[in-house]
């Protein structure tokens, strides 16, 4: 699998290619398109093949193709800015039919000039899966799919009315796709005995973070005076998309328990502010009383979150025990760590086979806002043993859970066999 780096395409002739599908632009500012930027960029260092991301424009107008770190950008026109706006379903359908049609044209144009064309056609969640199902019967090549989401389960209160169809949808996709990468091994464990996947064919591949971006030692002094907070006041951080099963409602109830006996004590929710933040979350503050306590500024440039998670003393992840939390992994746990934060994180599945209670995190059971203010407290009070959960923490993030490491396991998938496809 050792093929020349390219970095223009007056010299890919010869190299495999990979077609990429995701949903917003590179570099990426979201969850969306972090874990295949990592793996174009994992692609790139091994050589393996030259990465074509796949990925709508920001507005209808803009349309341009462009090299990154390495990686052939591909924008099509599309709608980014409104991916999570009101107008979400008629957006994403459009970004589903273009992403087919990208990679179909970008294979006749490999085809046309000579070049080696497509290998495999890679995505992440259903929707951009099934576009690279249709794609790759298209252009005749198989599908790579991680799967590190029940977009099922999530829609079952976010969006009700596309739970089942949604259902229909991931499995459909993932009884087409040759492999499936998934982030836990319980996660692949439902897949092979709720599924019926063929065990060989499903993958762990965890979530993780940069290390070398998420780290401790940051400037967290400049956010703090930007917050309008002192050196001494305890600093709880959610960041992240806010839905009803992320639990920031119990969150909530939690910190008003807390601010009882540390009055002095703040949360900063980085992110939010969708409809359920808006209708559910910031009523419920009010009604609480809370909202002196509760800072908001909302969705910040990916490259400054690690400032500002060094200007905070403990990561919370309050979400509700269901079908996607018990078997994903969530990047804010690995954020929080690479900082060297501890954590309190609700008992679940996958996360539990990590987050050991008492060793690097502590750890409550679903919806027990006693017993998540308690350990608030407690790490509020007890800064060593905040210290030690923090860099047991970061260890760990160094140790396993850096993406530099983690996508060498994806790339190896790109066997002789899968890279020769790209010759047909």
């Amino acid at each position: 699998m050792s093929l020349p780096v390219t970095n223009s395409l007056h010299t890919e002739e010869d190299t495999p290619k990979v077609a990429i599908l995701v949903e917003t632009t590179i570099p990426p500012v979201s969850r969306a398109n972090l874990r295949m930027y990592w793996l174009a960029r994992a692609l790139r260092a091994e050589g393996a093949v030259l990465a074509n991301m796949v990925a709508p424009s920001q507005d209808l107008s803009s349309r341009r193709s462009y090299f990154t770190e390495g990686i052939w950008m591909n924008q099509y026109p599309g709608f980014g800015r409104q991916l999570y706006g009101r107008f979400r379903l008629p957006v994403r359908i459009w970004h589903f039919l273009a992403s087919i049609l990208s990679v179909v044209l970008l294979e006749l144009t490999y085809r046309r000039g000579g070049a080696r064309g497509f290998c495999a056609v890679h995505a992440w969640n259903p929707l951009a899966g099934m576009a690279a199902v249709v794609a790759g019967a298209l252009i005749r090549r198989p599908v790579f799919l991680d799967f590190t989401d029940f977009y099922s389960d999530i829609a079952r209160t976010d969006m009700p009315l596309l739970a089942k169809p949604l259902v229909w949808l991931e499995n459909l996709v993932l009884s087409r796709a040759r492999r499936v990468f998934v982030v836990s091994e319980s996660m692949r464990e439902h897949l092979v005995s709720r599924k019926g996947l063929d065990p060989d064919k499903v993958v762990v591949v965890p979530d993780g973070t940069d290390a070398q971006t998420f780290r401790p030692g940051l400037d967290g002094g400049a956010v703090r005076r930007k917050l309008g907070l002192s050196e001494d006041t305890p600093l709880i951080v959610f960041h992240g998309d806010i839905k009803h099963d992320d639990g920031v409602d119990v969150l909530m109830r939690a910190l008003a328990l807390v601010l009882k006996s540390r009055p002095d004590a703040r949360l900063l929710v980085l992110g939010g502010g969708g409809p359920y933040f808006q209708n559910e979350i910031r009523p419920l503050v009010e009604s609480l009383g809370i909202a002196h306590a509760v800072l908001t500024p909302g969705w910040i440039p990916h490259q400054e979150v690690p400032a500002y998670l060094n200007a905070c003393d403990i990561g919370a992840m309050t979400m509700r025990a269901t079908l996607n939390h018990d078997n994903y992994l969530s990047f804010k746990l690995f954020e929080y760590w690479g900082c060297g934060l501890p954590v309190v994180v609700t008992r679940l599945k996958a996360i539990g086979r990590i987050v050991r209670d008492g060793e690097n995190g502590l750890v409550c059971a679903s919806e027990d806002a006693p017993a998540y203010a308690a350990a608030f407290l407690r790490l509020m009070a007890d800064r060593e043993t905040a210290r030690r959960l923090g860099a047991a923490g970061r260890e760990l993030v160094e140790r396993q859970f850096d993406w530099r490491m983690i996508m060498k396991a994806e790339v190896a998938q790109y066997t002789p066999e899968v890279l020769e496809l790209s010759r047909r």
